[in-house]
């Protein structure tokens, strides 16, 4: 054998002895393995979304449940929390009553006061009788006509004073008049008899004197309306 022997074995044709049969075999089984995986890729894909759905579900469903906790939590509060507006509208009309039942409400104090400040020092009163007509017609529950309210001026009253005193002149009933006009609230004073006093126990010249006043609705004091604007 010479040296150029290797040279041409190397170059001999290859010649495959295998059965066609059995290469094809290995391609279907390489083919099934290719296929295997694909289907275990895919099941691995939707166990995982799956599990992706399924966490989210079960998020929603928490969320949901807290939803529907505080839903039934704020069913209880309005359940609770139902009689409020009926108590506030019972509030309110009993503000409305009250206000409509008070105004006529003439407070006599500070008439009282005012008289005791401003009474003329030649004047005396020996009685007074006050009359509050418009809560006398409130509390029997009618309502006088408007003709029937008027005084001679034209004037609305809410009720009358009449006075009964002594004097010691005429001046000195001119001046308790002008007292009397000057009073807030009162409404044409006027004096109904002028009599000279019987003097007997007593020292000096008195003359007694009837006087009377309309009280109009400056008197009333106004002070639950007052309350009930929230001043």
């Amino acid at each position: 054998m010479t040296t150029l022997t290797p040279t041409r074995l190397a170059q001999m044709p290859r010649v495959n002895l295998l059965p066609p049969e059995i290469a094809a075999a290995a391609k279907l089984r390489h083919l099934k393995l290719m296929l295997g995986l694909l289907v275990l890729a895919a099941m691995v894909l939707v166990v995982l979304g799956y599990l992706f759905a399924s966490s989210r579900v079960g998020g929603e469903e928490e969320s949901l449940a807290d939803a529907q906790a505080a839903g039934a939590k704020l069913q209880a509060d309005v359940a609770t929390y139902a009689e409020v507006p009926q108590v506030l509208a019972e509030v309110d009309t009993a503000q409305v009553n009250l206000e409509t039942a008070m105004t006529p409400e003439i407070r006599w104090s500070f008439y009282l006061n005012d008289l005791s400040l401003t009474i003329p020092k030649s004047t005396r009163l020996t009685s007074m009788t006050a009359v509050n007509d418009a809560a006398a017609a409130q509390v029997a529950g009618t309502v006088a006509t408007t003709g029937q309210l008027l005084t001679p001026l034209g004037q609305v009253p809410m009720g009358s004073i009449t006075f009964s005193g002594k004097s010691t002149d005429f001046n000195a009933v001119a001046a308790w008049l002008q007292t009397l006009a000057r009073q807030k609230g009162y409404v044409e004073p006027s004096v109904q008899n002028v009599t000279k006093a019987d003097t007997a126990g007593t020292q000096g010249t008195f003359y007694d004197v009837e006087s009377n006043t309309q009280l109009g609705l400056e008197a009333s004091s106004g002070r639950y309306l007052e309350i009930a604007n929230g001043e």
